[in-house]
């Protein structure tokens, strides 16, 4: 994202719902300073999306609760634009066989070809012989599968194709053929099955696909396939999970022998998606920093991942007693300075661009760069900050859909602040001591960052820090409905881990 034009990088801010934030900077001093400016008159868009390809790669964070309420729970896709859609797809596809005809007469191999549509997409459409297991599978349109009729006796028999979308949605057709073969040849389906991985296992990393085949007479050619795409021809593969986004996946093996027989075997498996249960307590307020200020300047993913997160993380790890500037509060100036979008002191930033920089270089102490406006954005780190700053990176971070209202409490209950974006209608800017954040005012849809370090099921709401100091909120703190909060939040929510 950062080598686009400014000017395109508007159009997307624009339209993706995402990840934008206000920031304001005044001329400080070294630690986080008041201020009693009109946020609403002030504001400066901060937040430059997160590429969607690199976010789909990124480690899911989801709640038993979640999974069982959403049967139909799929990996979020994005259209042309980068706008997320939710895949809750319950829609089946519809698929009929356009040949050979029903009661049509058949003999030796044949092709049973169909036609296969949805909302979506189709994935697969598999074939069964008389009630009995699929014997060939289908990954690619027109989704031909090809039937060895002098596999069953001369005679009627019913051919039955199952169409599958990437939700799991299923629709079926069945004809009736009558079986002709003068003379039967080999009519034993090989047999094909996964090594490794197992059904249903959680993978990361590069992963070893084995399977094993075996016929009466021989094997001919074997397939692999992830998500009905041919990876392999062989019985070995080496499957970077990397290079496939977080979620569920679909292993396809295949075996074929030289008189057209064919066996088919598939298995699911889920890429970094950690499965949370859902927290016990009914609330909690984390410990945090002070809240700072930052002005005019757009530097709230600075702020929201780097001071207040990476403070928490690293107050909690240390089991610290109090926040200190020279060792548990990390430096805002240092993150927005080196990753931000443009040389321009108002230019955003990417939160998971904030996430990887850590994750990468570290943050150095606010001690040891000050959040100071007098020496503008420019500011670059010298040497021993940026040694400074390799003491304190992060190990990874995750992605929470902004649904999941268990996952983000169960975060935030085993002291992992949540980073968000939203958009702030003007009664958030405006909020006091005592705000709950639950309708759109009917004005205003300020693009920001903040921090969920907090919740309770009494007010139905979650904890949030703010940095626009402390007389903001309550003391720099506020709250937003559970509900309510999805309809102003980007899809996805971060936490460090």
């Amino acid at each position: 994202m950062k080598n686009l034009h400014p000017r395109n990088a508007l159009i997307v801010l624009a339209v993706t719902l995402l990840l934008w934030t206000s920031c304001k900077k005044e001329i400080s001093q070294d630690v986080p300073v008041e201020s009693t400016q009109d946020f609403s008159t002030q504001v400066v868009a901060g937040v430059v999306p997160d590429d969607p390809a690199a976010v789909s790669k990124v480690r899911l964070i989801v709640s038993s609760t979640f999974l069982a309420q959403n049967p139909g729970f799929g990996e979020y896709s994005f259209d042309s634009k980068g706008k997320p859609i939710r895949n809750f797809d319950v829609t089946p596809p519809a698929v009929s066989i356009t040949s050979p005809s029903n009661g049509s007469s058949v003999t030796g191999s044949i092709s049973i070809t169909v036609n296969a549509t949805d909302n979506n997409k189709v994935t697969s459409v598999s074939l069964s012989i008389d009630g009995g297991a699929t014997i060939s599978s289908s990954s690619t349109a027109p989704f031909t599968n090809t039937w060895n009729s002098g596999s069953v006796a001369n005679g009627t028999h019913t051919l039955k194709v199952t169409a599958s979308d990437a939700s799991g949605n299923k629709a079926t057709s069945s004809i009736d053929v009558n079986v002709n073969n003068a003379a039967p040849g080999d009519v034993t389906l090989p047999t094909v099955n996964f090594i490794s991985p197992t059904d249903q296992s959680s993978l990361t990393g590069t992963v070893n696909v084995s399977i094993n085949a075996a016929d009466n007479v021989g094997v001919s050619s074997v397939s692999i396939s992830i998500d009905n795409i041919v990876v392999s021809n062989s019985s070995n593969y080496s499957w970077n999970t990397a290079n496939y986004a977080a979620g569920n996946h679909t292993l396809n093996a295949i075996a074929r022998d030289a008189a057209g027989n064919q066996a088919s075997t598939s298995i699911t498996v889920s890429i970094n998606v950690v499965v949370v249960p859902p927290p016990t307590g009914n609330g909690i307020s984390l410990v945090m920093p002070i809240p700072g200020q930052q002005g005019g300047e757009g530097s709230c993913v600075a702020w929201a991942v780097g001071y207040s997160a990476r403070s928490a993380e690293q107050y909690y790890k240390t089991n610290a007693s109090s926040y200190n500037n020279a060792n548990n509060v990390f430096s805002p100036e240092f993150l927005y300075n080196q990753i931000k979008f443009s040389s321009d002191c108002g230019s955003g930033s990417s939160m998971q661009v904030a996430l990887d920089f850590i994750a990468a270089n570290g943050i150095c102490s606010y001690q040891s760069m000050p959040y100071s406006g007098t020496n503008g954005c420019s500011l670059l780190p010298t040497t021993a900050q940026l040694t400074e700053a390799l003491n304190y990176k992060i190990g990874t971070y995750s992605k929470i859909i902004n649904t999941d209202k268990d996952a983000i409490k169960a975060m935030v209950s085993q002291n992992h602040p949540v980073i968000v974006a939203i958009l702030a209608d003007n009664s958030f800017v405006n909020a006091k001591a005592g705000f709950i954040w639950k309708t759109f005012s009917g004005s205003g849809n300020l693009p920001h960052a903040i921090t969920i370090c907090g919740y309770d099921d009494s007010k139905n709401a979650y904890k949030i820090m703010n940095s626009w100091g402390t007389t903001w909120g309550d003391e720099g703190f506020s709250w937003i409905d559970y509900d309510f909060f999805p309809t102003k939040a980007g899809t996805y929510c971060y936490v460090i881990n």
